[in-house]
């Protein structure tokens, strides 16, 4: 045991060494003193610190939305990816992020209604849509809203203005995402002041955020028609890097088309229904074809150099459904997306220093810190060598609740030969082979629990490297475990808040059994 444990730290060591030594790595900022200690909170249970972490997350993201604390001047409804102007320069607003922003809050608004902080939400939607129909028809190096080839662009001065300078464009998962956002809060304005939908202020109303005519000049209807109408073109991914056909970046255009039919039908928009029904069912072909069977994983992208391991397959997973029942292809309890997330696990932990005690512990779903990909080269200020991103590990443990809701719903577990490789290293205890498994048996049971306790794990990881204030950061560092990168992401909070609800939905689903 004692040759174990020197052998171990000696390997960790000499790791750590030749990461330090690399020539493009830097030491975290405040590394030497500023930075707080993120263990400080280590006293408290992971219950106690997940339930105060909760409000901190959300105070944090709602500071980067204008008119919040970190955004003075700009105009309201602006969401920052961080507040950093500088060493990184992140204080822009992504069309991307603002969207997945909107929709958690959008969520948080749904699941309270009628309260103070669902009144604030539907101010800031208010606010957001306004600014997102001013976005849509602003001139930009992807073109122009009279062509619609200008939705393509990723980003924008936190004024509003046009970013001019060289990017990775066009990125077309962002009108999708928005066309998401600006739904969602349509059926929630909807639900909230039902008599609107059939008075005359109504059709004013609602005709800014869908109108049935063409040219499209409403801000959901023109994002609807750029990606029925784009879907088969590449574009850069998420990540900003690579230029092709991406899983994560498919995964939401089908949710969007799928949800903007239901929405033209409910507007009287025959045509446009037909029209965005038939291309969601064009998009199967082209989304199924991520699953590469000779790798036994998905793939990121379509014709890649890489891997294909991804935390974007998460992210896609999560972002491209629109319900727990819906079948959907590659849904977040799919085997192929559990494979894929698990062989990125057991990369990640292989890969990180700070994952010394996870790939020592033989358990192939220890809490593990997830980085982004496994050849990642942004350390968070340039090129060198990649890090553990916090959205990414609060991500696996969003898939994890997300399974144990489903399987409590539907009382039943098919383990397929595909699907073995997850269940059985996640409950090797019962699953060994492909079989059947009920509600009522105690393997079942146990593997509800489990996922749940797995999740936590994760989220624990995410506790162990906030810092004492739960502040979140993009990054922290493969070796020392410190914060580094944009301070304060924006993304890094409503991941957070997102595992945390599914969490909780997973809790009480669970508790039946």
């Amino acid at each position: 045991m004692l040759l174990l444990l020197f052998v171990v730290l000696s390997y960790l060591l000499l790791w750590a060494l030749a990461v330090i030594n690399h020539p493009g790595y830097q030491f975290p900022i405040d590394l030497l003193g500023e930075q707080r200690n993120f263990a400080a909170s280590s006293g408290t249970s992971l219950e106690e610190w997940l339930y105060e972490e909760q409000n901190v997350a959300l105070s944090k993201l709602l500071a980067n939305i204008a008119p919040g604390r970190n955004t003075e001047g700009l105009p309201n409804g602006t969401v920052v990816a961080s507040p950093s102007k500088e060493d990184p320069d992140y204080f822009y607003q992504w069309t991307r992020d603002s969207a997945i922003t909107a929709l958690t809050l959008t969520r948080i608004a749904s699941s309270e209604p009628g309260s103070p902080s669902s009144s604030k939400i539907l101010d800031f939607l208010e606010c957001y849509t306004a600014l997102q129909s001013r976005l849509q028809h602003t001139s930009n190096p992807s073109g122009t809203f009279a062509e619609l080839s200008g939705l393509g662009e990723p980003k924008f001065n936190a004024d509003g203005s046009a970013f001019e300078g060289s990017w990775g464009r066009p990125q077309r998962d962002g009108p999708a995402l928005r066309a998401l956002a600006l739904m969602a809060y349509l059926r929630l304005y909807n639900h909230t002041y039902p008599s609107l939908w059939a008075s005359e202020d109504g059709k004013a109303w609602y005709s800014g955020l869908y109108e049935p005519i063409l040219p499209a000049d409403s801000v959901i209807k023109a994002d609807l028609e750029y990606t029925s109408h784009h879907w088969r073109d590449g574009g850069f991914d998420l990540w900003e890097e690579m230029e092709g056909l991406h899983f994560y970046t498919a995964m939401v255009q089908k949710r969007a088309l799928v949800e903007g039919a239901e929405i033209a039908e409910a507007f009287g928009d025959a045509g446009a229904h037909e029209w965005y029904r038939k291309e969601a069912d064009a998009m199967e072909h082209l989304i199924k074809n991520f699953w590469n069977a000779e790798k036994g994983n998905l793939v990121a992208t379509l014709v890649t150099p890489r891997s294909g391991l991804d935390c974007s397959i998460m992210l896609g997973s999560l972002h491209g459904i629109n319900s727990e029942a819906a079948e959907e292809p590659f849904p977040p309890w799919s085997d192929e997306v559990l494979v894929s997330m698990l062989r990125l696990i057991a990369d990640q932990q292989m890969r990180f220093p700070v994952n010394a005690a996870a790939a020592a512990s033989n358990d192939p779903l220890a809490g593990t810190a997830v980085g982004r990909y496994p050849e990642d080269l942004y350390d968070g200020y340039g090129t060198s060598i990649g890090h553990p991103w916090f959205l990414c590990t609060a991500s696996v443990a969003e898939v994890l609740y997300r399974t144990t809701v489903k399987l409590a719903q539907q009382r039943w577990l098919n383990i397929t030969p595909i699907g073995l490789e997850f269940w059985g290293a996640l409950n090797p205890n019962d699953i060994h082979s492909a079989a059947n498994m009920t509600a009522g048996l105690a393997g079942f049971n146990r593997t509800l629990q489990q996922l749940q306790d797995v999740g936590d794990d994760f989220l624990a990881i995410v506790r162990q490297h906030a810092d004492a204030e739960g502040c979140l950061s993009e990054q922290f560092n493969r070796v020392t475990g410190f914060e580094i990168g944009a301070p304060d992401l924006t993304w890094s909070y409503g991941a957070l808040l997102e595992a945390l609800e599914w969490r909780k939905r997973a809790s009480d689903a669970a508790a039946y059994f």
